[in-house]
């Protein structure tokens, strides 16, 4: 019997980044949220209960937090692209879903988070 696709939701990946438009933006690390939303079969790492059939979810945190590190950016979905990019080459998921949140992103007005969503497949 073919396994039906799951999801595995990493949820709220803390990352810092040097990330923005303009250069003084761009001087000051910026926190970010990262959700990781990737379809997969989970029956077998269920049967099994173990590691080696499942997805690791830390490596896929790890990847995130790398790729949030690896260079400036100056928008929140080039920086979705990316990620989504990466764990589809390093992960092979037919689909992955990734929300990239700029938590306080403006002073005046007051603005919790700005986000970007976006959903790739292979």
């Amino acid at each position: 019997m073919k396994d039906q696709m799951d999801k595995i939701l990493i949820a709220g990946i803390d990352c810092v980044a040097a990330i923005g438009v303009t250069p003084e933006e761009r001087t000051m690390k910026q926190r970010l949220a990262i959700d990781v939303e990737i379809a997969t079969g989970t029956a077998q790492a269920a049967r099994t209960d173990s590691l080696k059939d499942a997805l690791d979810y830390s490596k896929v945190a790890t990847v995130v937090m790398d790729v949030c590190r690896s260079r400036d950016f100056h928008l929140i979905e080039t920086l979705a692209e990316l990620l989504a990019g990466r764990i589809l080459s390093d992960f092979h998921p037919p689909q992955v879903r990734v929300l990239v949140r700029k938590i306080s992103p403006v002073l005046e007005p007051r603005v919790n988070y700005v986000s970007v969503e976006i959903v790739r497949s292979r």
